[in-house]
C-alpha cells in the first residue's frame, strides 16, 4: 500500500527533529570540563575528515570534533 506525499513527510519531518537534538558524547569540555553535546547530530561537516559541531551547554563553549 503506497502512502501520500504529505504522510511521507510528515513522517520524515518527525526523523529529522528527533535527529537534530542534541545528543551527550561523552567527551569533556576543553574549558569548563561539563560533557559536551552534539550540536545536531544528524549533519555531519563535509571537511576532510568529516566532523560534527559540538557545544557545551554550560559555559556556551562552540567547536566540532571528528566525526
Amino acid at each position: 500500500m503506497l502512502i501520500s506525499l504529505e504522510a511521507h513527510d510528515a513522517m520524515k519531518a518527525r526523523a529529522y527533529a528527533i535527529g537534530a537534538t542534541p545528543t551527550p558524547t561523552g567527551i569533556a569540555c576543553p574549558v569548563c570540563g561539563n560533557e559536551l553535546l552534539n550540536t545536531n547530530p544528524s549533519a555531519t561537516l563535509t571537511s576532510q575528515p568529516p566532523r560534527k559541531a559540538v557545544h557545551c551547554s554550560v559555559c556556551e563553549w562552540r567547536g566540532t570534533r571528528l566525526a
